[in-house]
């Protein structure tokens, strides 16, 4: 069997810490918004005029950015560069503001947890994962599966003839108005736990004039006042895992309560998946360092074994339970469950 040779297993290495370098090249370029100047050429001197930036500290963050695909150089005699790259399209993509918002809690979330990571390992206690900013991250962050998500949904036997939403964990509000805008009968409550989080769901909502159609609450789904057997589809957006393996008995019985004789559970989640297609796209690794990160802490859970969660559901009562991928071979799914529909004497009734 012929053996790796040594310096393919270097350059790996060095491929793999030049991604973390680079990483960190973008994120000072977008904080300091030195790409946004940069869509016109400039020196490092340019770059530095009216500022406190140090000129040298910035011709040699310039050299390493251009080293990087980030920025490219466009004039020699004077030094002068232009962004480009992954920096560019970064910029100027529709989801740019979800992307950053990814690039920062890789940095600002994933960094310090995965240092701690040996010692939590050997047995130090778990942080708590509650702040504004990482609430606010976390809901910007997920908007980037929105549009497939709504799409997977949607094909959901029975979605569509959903009329009575409600989204909990609702976030930015993003679902609430895809939701409503395809289904123009429709109405929607949201809930969330953070307060501003749950004011820009509002504001998106107005932006969209769907304020008529829905109302988004402040609170704990588990003790909020809601009524029993309204519901026609209830949503669990990539949120199960704030939820104890412990108490989600009682999470999906409390659904079930809310929902009317047919109506639908759709959880979202992501799996980890060994499947080589799962690899090959780096899905997989992704996956499983996100379930990590997930367990590093003391409020968080991880993502869920698919089996497991099948037979909850079919214990709480839910008469079938299925799921629906976002693409063949992706982690993010639709696990859904379906209420038992009224006995027909009763439909009769």
């Amino acid at each position: 069997m012929m053996r790796t040779p040594s310096r393919w297993r270097e350059r790996e290495l060095f491929q793999t810490l030049s991604s973390f370098s680079r990483a960190h090249l973008l994120r000072i370029g977008i904080r300091l918004d030195l790409f946004a100047v940069l869509r016109q050429p400039k020196t490092a001197k340019q770059l530095a005029q009216n500022s406190q930036f140090a000129p040298d500290l910035l011709q040699a963050w310039l050299r390493a950015a251009a080293s990087h695909g980030l920025v490219r150089m466009v004039r020699e005699r004077d030094r002068a560069y232009q962004i480009d790259g992954l920096a560019k399209w970064l910029l100027e993509t529709p989801d740019s503001a979800s992307l950053i918002a990814l690039l920062e809690e890789a940095i600002e979330g994933y960094g310090p947890i995965f240092e701690r990571m040996p010692n939590l390992i050997a047995g130090d206690s778990r942080p708590d994962f509650h702040s504004h900013l990482e609430s606010r991250r976390a809901a910007e962050v997920s908007r980037l599966v929105e549009r497939q998500a709504l799409s997977a949904l949607g094909r959901i036997p029975g979605v569509r003839d959903a009329r009575r939403l409600l989204d909990v964990g609702c976030g930015y509000g993003g679902y609430l108005v895809g939701m409503l805008r395809r289904y123009r009968d429709a109405h929607g409550i949201g809930i969330e736990q953070d307060a501003e989080v749950a004011e820009i769901a509002v504001q998106n909502l107005q932006a969209a004039d769907l304020l008529r159609r829905s109302e988004v609450r402040v609170g704990d789904f588990m003790s909020l006042n809601l009524d029993v057997g309204s519901h026609d589809l209830i949503l669990l957006n990539n949120n199960l895992y704030y939820f104890a393996p412990g108490i989600r008995r009682a999470l999906f019985e409390r659904i079930f309560s809310r929902l009317v004789p047919g109506g639908l559970l759709a959880i979202q989640t992501a799996v980890v998946s060994d499947r080589a297609a799962a690899r090959w796209m780096g899905i997989s690794a992704n996956t499983a360092a996100f379930d990590l990160y997930l367990r590093a802490h003391d409020n968080l859970y991880g993502l869920p074994d698919l089996g497991e969660l099948h037979a909850s559901l079919l214990e709480v009562g839910f008469e079938s339970v299925a799921e629906i991928a976002f693409s063949p071979g992706g982690s993010a799914r639709y696990v859904w469950a379906r209420a038992p529909r009224a006995p027909l004497a009763e439909s009769l009734a």
